[in-house]
């Protein structure tokens, strides 16, 4: 059962609009309480009351002379934005449901995934980086560098490097695809685990990645990034043949 809190979350505003969007009819205390209670909520009605006293307050709800609430025009409008709030949420919740399992057919899709999205990323950020965003990147590759000549652990500055990218794109939407393609920080590891079994500890496509946007070559940085992909790729294919002659 949920418990009505002390403050208004925004699971308990939803529902509550929800339902008098729902009721044929303007609601009182008493409708809302029998609404919220089907919907899991102990809540007396004396509390309905309040809820609905604040809700006109908020300016989601408005009197119908005596006979209740409707929702106003505001709340309809809030009720919309917590409606695609809670899809975008359980739109996240599913996605990362598919990338739960790391193995290396789940890599294979990544990367099939990752690369028309980081590939046009780069093209756009070839154009639009600012100085201080390839200032950010220039930094990030000499310390990848710098940690691969001790052998030590790169794949955060891998992440970290590509997030970056994603920003210097300067398109919103292509950056939060990155972040959800990296979100899960297992699969940069198995990544780097692979590439070190492979002999390498280190690709230098970063360093042509971003000498092309310094440069500020959009053909160059598309091809140098599909060779990084590609080089991934390849490595894991070589990794899945060995593993399976075993």
């Amino acid at each position: 059962m949920l418990y009505l809190p002390h403050t208004y979350d925004e699971n308990l505003i939803y529902d509550s609009l929800s339902s008098l969007k729902d009721l044929a009819e303007p609601a009182g205390a008493g409708s809302l309480r029998r609404s919220l209670e089907a919907k899991g909520y102990t809540i007396a009605e004396a509390t309905a009351g309040r809820l609905l006293r604040d809700l006109d307050e908020l300016g989601f709800t408005e009197k119908q002379s005596n006979q209740g609430r409707r929702l106003s025009e505001n709340g309809e409008k809030r009720l919309r934005e917590l409606k695609e709030r809670k899809w975008q949420g359980q739109w996240t919740e599913d996605f990362m449901g598919t990338l739960e399992k790391c193995d290396k057919s789940r890599l294979v899709d990544l990367l099939a995934a990752r690369c028309p999205v980081e590939t046009e990323v780069v093209k756009l950020a070839a154009v639009n980086a600012t100085e201080k965003e390839i200032e950010e990147l220039r930094s990030v590759v000499e310390e990848q560098e710098r940690l691969a000549q001790k052998g030590e652990k790169i794949a955060g500055l891998d992440t970290r490097f590509h997030r970056i990218l994603a920003k210097a794109s300067h398109n919103p939407i292509l950056e939060s695809l990155v972040v959800l393609l990296r979100k899960k920080q297992e699969y940069a590891q198995e990544f780097e685990f692979i590439r070190r079994m492979s002999g390498q500890l280190f690709n230098n496509e970063h360093r042509k990645i971003l000498e092309a946007i310094e440069m500020r070559d959009q053909d160059m940085a598309v091809l140098s990034m599909k060779r990084h992909l590609e080089s991934l790729m390849k490595m894991l294919e070589k990794s899945s043949d060995a593993e399976s002659r075993e």
